[in-house]
């Protein structure tokens, strides 16, 4: 019983320790998602200026994809990442509760 015990309280610890981090990491990928789009119409206005003024402009718009994509990318990979940790930790204490009980 003591052994139930151990495994229950070690499994929901981690279990609330990888729930607060997943919420963390969705928020702080939320956070940078609007950032980004706050600096998308920024400067989307910026080339667009760019568009009437400078020649280099389709340079510089396919410049600021590049990194659009890229940030795109990284973001939704933390956020996809700490939540299969989540549900992994999640099920792993499920599965220790319903072994020892």
């Amino acid at each position: 019983m003591l052994y139930f015990y151990y495994y229950y309280y070690y499994y929901y610890y981690y279990y609330y320790y990888y729930y607060y981090y997943y919420y963390y990491y969705y928020y702080y990928y939320y956070y940078y998602y609007y950032y980004y789009f706050y600096y998308y119409y920024y400067y989307y206005d910026y080339y667009y200026y760019y568009y009437y003024y400078n020649y280099n402009y389709y340079y510089y718009y396919y410049y600021y994809y590049y990194y659009y994509y890229y940030y795109y990318y990284y973001y939704y990979y933390y956020y996809y990442y700490y939540y299969y940790y989540y549900y992994y930790y999640y099920y792993y204490y499920y599965y220790y509760y319903y072994y020892y009980y």
